[in-house]
């Protein structure tokens, strides 16, 4: 699953029960795993739904292994009004009681009689109520006519049917949906066979499934439109590939890249990991409650504007169709052919569907930056992880209000990074012999951490690599290497990277994979102590971290950082990415000087890869939230303009008008972009805001060829910030009558960027709207936390009505809600938080983590104002 949090909203639903059991001793309910009394073996699921309708109904049987008699099974039920429930062994039945007795869907059967061991078909009759956000079974009505989709990672299978909701729990599914004639219905395996059933309505019955964990069954019912696809055999898979890619009716138009490109990543991967396809056809449906991407076995779900794309899409656009939909497609293998047996090793999924996602993005379409994209996402992680409160990749999980905290930045991220890292060390031969091996050696089966680490030591042959990952997986926390040039060698030392405002903890090591370049020779040493020597081998600018693989930051003195950062506007997009976080880090560890990180930002503003140009500017402008005086904000106004205009202006005059930049290379065409963003909103350049806002408001207008859709986001928000309340209305009714999912996206977001206290008022009452979507509607909130304003709203709101608030946000994403404040810099704002917070933990189910994170975050922001902010003064104030 890709993943952007808080992505959509729903109602908080009352869990109604068959009937009022006595409840069980709380040490009973197993809040976590289930015990080894039941297995499942296999599903059926006959389901009625109607998405015109509030709830649908159920039948399902599951085949069950009891292990021993018993008058008593838990298993798993949320929000079900379970009507009958019954076990068959044999011919005789056994009547039982169905009661939840968690709110996280733990439910308990208590039988009329004994249960025997062996094998029992446990049988439920049910109806529940649809989900209005991304969660169980939800439904969303687009334009006039309703549609119904599922989103079940990692715990709410149970929202649509009784199950044994665990990923270590693999059974073949058959699923039979009846629902209205007019609607198309869609699931996991090909259709085998429909027949009307009376009353406007149709069964489709659906082939047997491969073994499947629960989170990964899927369905979709609605009216719509379907654009085959060609995947044709190859030289891994032999026979072709029946392939569809589905969405809202009236976007088939928009659905022509997917079907022409997704076979291309999809054989991408089967080249890669020597397996074909292990499912019986690929549906990628999309939805406009998605955010993210699910990897549903043959039936992928994707948020609109992931799988929706016009003709002239901005690159920034088709860079994420092609990484989400190579993530995606990456987890058939890491995820749906071989799945972890318990959530503590979620990252056997996200790590490698993360690394090999972005591998083959870059493979696909080389120009759109996916990989310096990748290692921006992992220098951010090391932020996250470099927090006095975090969690390791692998984090043993022992409750259900764990679950969801372990989706985050490490297990994505930083996961991908280090197998980035340790395939680079290793070389990818060995690296790929080792993958192959484990896939093969658990397809269709489940896998944890050891086994994984017993099959990269036999595949690869180097049982050596063993002890690199698992200190990487099993520590939280970020290496910083101290590096010492000693003639033709580096002396090099390893700690834990700390932080201003972060406490010192227990010394730790790591089996680092070192490599330094040199020319165009590459050095590596395994770093297996505290400290180590690397022998250089080439000639020149000797630059650390080789194409940016490690997972690692490095300090120099300030004559290393003069030496390197001189040379960084050549060095490629990568090295010169590591190099500018490993400054800033230096810098906010109290060790590099601020005027060294000021200098090095004017340096690399002529770099020609946007990340590389910008990392060291975005940073510097954290610095707004020090509260500066009105000569260094002026002085960091003017800072930026000299690193983005200058360049810009290189760029030749800007031209916003529909397709005034066809043809142009991407990188090129990226860079523009981003410097006008950062130029217009952090310069505040006012003849570029007021461009850029007389455009939109022309686009709004109904000029259709006034602004390109790769500048469309950037103006839409200069016209919220400029022109104000009159253009948010504006805005608003083109919102409403639009079906470009894109643009939608865009006119949210720019709706979340007031500035105001007017504008700020305007956009709340937009939250409220119910003309839209409920994931814009909370896109909306969200997005107004990212500025002061905005954040102190939100928060004033949270204050006056947690508990109905905090009900718009789908049960996966309730937990995070505290880190929408993490941007706060003053220890009267971290009071203000855990004050909110901390007695509301039990309504979001979970959050420990992201409280503790955020409160991190805002308290090393006031450490680092404290120690540095006289020196941040007197830099920026001589501007």
């Amino acid at each position: 699953m890709k993943t952007i949090l808080l992505a959509s909203a729903a109602l908080l639903i009352a869990t109604p029960a068959l009937a009022r059991a006595p409840a069980a001793a709380p040490a009973a309910i197993p809040l976590g795993k289930l015990s080894d009394a039941a297995r499942p073996t296999a599903y059926r699921l006959d389901l009625t739904v109607d998405p015109t309708q509030t709830r649908f109904t159920g039948h399902t049987e599951i085949d069950t292994q009891v292990a021993r008699p018993t008058r008593t099974l838990y298993l798993h039920g949320n929000g079900l009004n379970v009507t009958r429930v019954a076990a068959t062994i044999g011919t005789r039945k056994i009547t039982a009681r169905y009661t939840q007795v968690d709110p996280s869907g733990v439910a308990r059967l208590d039988f009329d009689g004994d249960l025997p061991a062996g094998r029992v078909t446990l049988a439920f009759d049910y109806d529940a109520p649809f989900m209005t956000g991304g969660e169980g079974l939800y439904r969303t009505r687009v334009g006039d006519r309703w549609y119904a989709w599922t989103q079940f990672e990692p715990i709410d299978a149970r929202r649509m049917f009784p199950s044994f909701d665990e990923p270590g729990f693999k059974t073949p599914f058959t699923l039979s949906i009846t629902a209205p004639t007019t609607q198309r219905v869609f699931a996991n395996t090909p259709e085998v066979a429909h027949g009307t059933s009376g009353g406007g309505l149709t069964v489709h019955t659906f082939a047997p499934s491969r073994p499947l964990p629960t989170y990964l069954v899927a369905i979709a019912v609605g009216a719509f439109d379907v654009v085959p696809g060609n995947a044709p055999a190859n030289a891994v898979r032999k026979t072709a590939l029946p392939y569809r890619v589905i969405a809202t009716k009236g976007q088939a138009p928009r659905l022509q890249l997917a079907a022409s490109e997704g076979p291309k990543i999809l054989a991408l991967h089967e080249d890669y990991f020597g397996i074909p396809y292990p499912f019986e056809k690929l549906d990628q449906i999309a939805s406009p409650e998605m955010s993210g991407a699910m990897e549903n076995a043959g039936l992928v779900t994707y948020g609109d504007t992931l799988l929706l794309l016009s003709p002239d899409a901005p690159p920034s656009q088709r860079r994420d169709f092609g990484m989400v939909v190579a993530h995606e497609l990456a987890h058939q293998w890491f995820g749906d052919l071989v799945t972890p047996k318990w959530w503590t090793d979620l990252w056997l999924n996200e790590s490698f569907a993360e690394w090999a996602g972005n591998r083959v993005g870059e493979l696909w379409q080389p120009g759109l930056g996916t990989e310096v994209g990748q290692l921006a996402e992992a220098l951010a992680a090391m932020d996250t992880d470099s927090q006095s409160v975090g969690r390791p990749i692998r984090q043993e999980i022992t409750r259900n209000d764990q679950i969801a905290s372990a989706f985050d930045a490490i297990t994505y991220q930083k996961g991908g990074q280090v197998l980035t890292m340790v395939e680079r060390y290793l070389g990818p031969d060995r690296f790929r012999r080792g993958v192959q091996y484990h896939l093969n050696r658990f397809r269709y089966g489940n896998a944890a951490a050891d086994d994984f680490f017993a099959s990269m030591a036999k595949g690869s042959g180097d049982p050596g690599i063993v002890p690199v990952f698992r200190s990487f997986v099993e520590q939280t926390g970020v290496p910083v290497l101290s590096i010492r040039q000693d003639g033709d060698s580096w002396h090099v030392s390893q700690r834990r990277y700390r932080p201003i405002g972060v406490a010192p903890l227990a010394p730790q090591t790591w089996n680092v994979p070192v490599c330094a370049r040199q020319g165009e020779v590459r050095s590596c040493t395994l770093l297996t102590g505290a400290t180590g020597t690397l022998a250089l081998k080439g000639s020149g600018l000797a630059v650390p971290n080789a194409d940016g693989a490690g997972y690692w930051r490095y300090s120099l003195d300030d004559a290393g950082w003069q030496t390197l950062m001189a040379g960084a506007p050549s060095l490629p997009a990568r090295e010169a990415m590591a190099a500018a976080d490993s400054l800033w880090a230096d810098f906010t560890a109290g060790n590099a000087r601020f005027a060294r990180v000021v200098d090095s930002a004017r340096l690399l503003a002529g770099h020609r890869e946007r990340s590389a140009t910008l990392l060291l500017p975005a940073a510097i402008d954290g610095v707004e939230r020090f509260d500066l005086s009105p000569a260094a904000d002026r002085g960091l106004r003017r800072f930026a303009a000299d690193v983005s205009l200058p360049r810009l202006r290189t760029l030749g005059p800007l031209r916003l008008t529909a397709g005034a930049y066809a043809g142009e290379e991407s990188g090129q065409s990226q860079l523009r972009q981003s410097l006008v963003s950062y130029a217009a909103f952090v310069a505040r350049d006012a003849a570029l805001r007021r461009q850029l806002s007389d455009a939109a408001r022309a686009s709004v207008g109904g000029d259709a060829q006034a602004l390109d859709p790769g500048y469309r986001a950037i103006a839409l928000l200069a016209g919220v910030q400029e022109v104000g309340v009159p253009f948010m209305d504006r805005l608003r009714t083109a919102l409403i009558a639009s079906t470009d999912p894109l643009f939608r996206q865009q006119a949210v977001r720019a709706l979340g960027g007031a500035d105001t206290p007017a504008t700020v008022a305007r956009a709340l009452a937009l939250s409220d709207d119910v003309a839209l979507q409920p994931s814009e509607r909370l896109s909306i909130m969200r997005t107004l936390t990212n500025r002061p304003v905005g954040r102190d709203a939100v928060f004033a709101r949270l204050r006056q009505n947690f508990d109905a608030i905090a009900g718009t946000v789908p049960a996966f994403g309730r937990p995070r809600l505290p880190m929408l404040f993490a941007g706060y810099c003053s220890a009267d704002k971290a009071a203000a938080v855990e004050a909110l917070f901390r007695p509301k933990l039990a309504v979001l189910g979970g959050g420990e983590l992201e409280l503790g994170q955020s409160l991190d975050a805002i308290r090393q922001c006031v450490a680092l104002k404290d120690a540095k902010g006289a020196e941040i003064e007197s830099v920026l104030g001589k501007f």
